[in-house]
């Protein structure tokens, strides 16, 4: 099965169905089930250096603590793990048109600068961490060893 090394708490935002779209730098052109792999980055890491970012930055970070409270919060978010599954089924670039199709909850979620990549996710659904080493772009993950 194909995978993708998302940071914490973006990966478990998107595998909750919190977040629909993981935007990326390059397109892809692969459709299907795909897992979704919780890099080894802390998610308290990534909430506090947006914390002390822009404005736009620091109402993400509080948009965070506020959709992973329910979950144990930030803290207890696996990572280096595959954490769950989805379907990707479109790679759409960004553009204002495109952006203006976006609910605020998932424009905070994500970098949506134009002429970057926003691929959609459906059929999200949550697994117990599989422990895994995670990898740059798409790779190959062979489930459980």
């Amino acid at each position: 099965m194909k995978a993708i090394t998302i940071w914490q708490p973006y990966a478990t935002l998107l595998v909750c169905g919190d977040k629909l779209y993981e935007t990326r730098s390059w397109a892809t052109t692969y459709r299907g089930p795909i897992a979704i792999h919780a890099a080894k980055r802390p998610a308290r890491q990534v909430i506090d250096a947006l914390a002390h970012g822009s404005a736009g930055e620091r109402q993400t970070a509080l948009l965070m603590e506020r959709l992973l409270r329910r979950r144990g919060g930030p803290d207890h978010l696996p990572i280096g793990a595959v954490i769950g599954t989805a379907n990707l089924v479109r790679c759409n670039a960004i553009t204002e048109e495109f952006m203006r199709t976006l609910p605020p909850q998932e424009l905070a979620l994500g970098d949506f600068t134009l002429r970057r990549y926003a691929w959609e996710f459906e059929d999200m659904s949550q697994i117990d961490p599989i422990p895994a080493k995670g990898q740059q772009a798409l790779w190959d993950w062979r489930g459980a060893t």
